[in-house]
């Protein structure tokens, strides 16, 4: 490469790749954070994990809460790496029919497929499921759990309401951030650790209600 070519791109990349760079420590502390998180629920309701049997006929019966930690990790991190391009995508597509390059833009590209990220899975889940769902009976489920899995029961009861409807305040939050604080999450280390906790956490609460409805579901079907 000679020098007029590394110049140019010297120039260049402050405003593109060193952006991107930056994102790279707050964002990696902000996924642990939340893996551990992950880890920590997992590790607290080991038997709504085995009512889910995830890894049937694979790994032993013991080892079922490990993969379904798998099975959320995969879900919470897909999620963020979907918007993440989806917001890249929306936000080249946006340019392309008018709207100007710019952080204004690339926020609306962000906000548009988040709030598709906390719509769209559940949605599609309680279109194809929530009928028959909520068609089945509940009564003695509560019971049923506390006598033969009692430490399943916070999770798949008591919690189950809190992380649905967590989305709320985690949407609020976070598209607050993002437009009232706009030019310090673009420039701001701190503000770009909040901003990928709120996303994560979002990303995680789908994942657990995503789980938490297909263990009732294998439930039923046991019942």
């Amino acid at each position: 490469m000679d020098r007029a070519m590394a110049h140019r791109l010297g120039v260049e990349w402050p405003e593109q790749g060193r952006w991107i760079l930056g994102l790279i420590k707050p964002t990696a502390i902000a996924s642990l954070a939340v893996t551990i998180l992950l880890a920590f629920i997992v590790a607290a309701s080991k038997p709504a994990w085995a009512l889910l049997g995830a890894g049937r006929g694979f790994i032993p019966e013991g080892y079922y809460h490990l993969w379904g930690f798998v099975l959320l990790f995969g879900t919470l991190f897909g999620q963020a790496v979907g918007w993440a391009g989806g917001s890249a995508i929306g936000y080249y597509a946006m340019t392309l029919v008018g709207f100007p390059a710019g952080w204004t833009t690339a926020r609306l590209a962000m906000s548009i497929v988040y709030l598709g990220l906390v719509v769209f899975p559940l949605s599609v889940y309680h279109h194809l499921y929530g009928g028959w769902l909520l068609s089945l009976p509940r009564v003695g489920l509560d019971e049923w759990l506390t006598a033969n899995h009692p430490g399943a029961l916070w999770l798949l009861i008591s919690a189950h309401p809190i992380i649905d409807y967590s989305l709320v305040p985690l949407a609020v939050l976070f598209l607050g951030i993002l437009w009232w604080f706009g030019e310090r999450v673009e420039r701001n280390p701190l503000y770009q650790m909040i901003a990928a906790v709120l996303l994560l956490l979002t990303s995680l609460a789908v994942a657990l209600s995503l789980g938490i409805h297909s263990t009732l579901i294998h439930i039923r079907i046991g019942a």
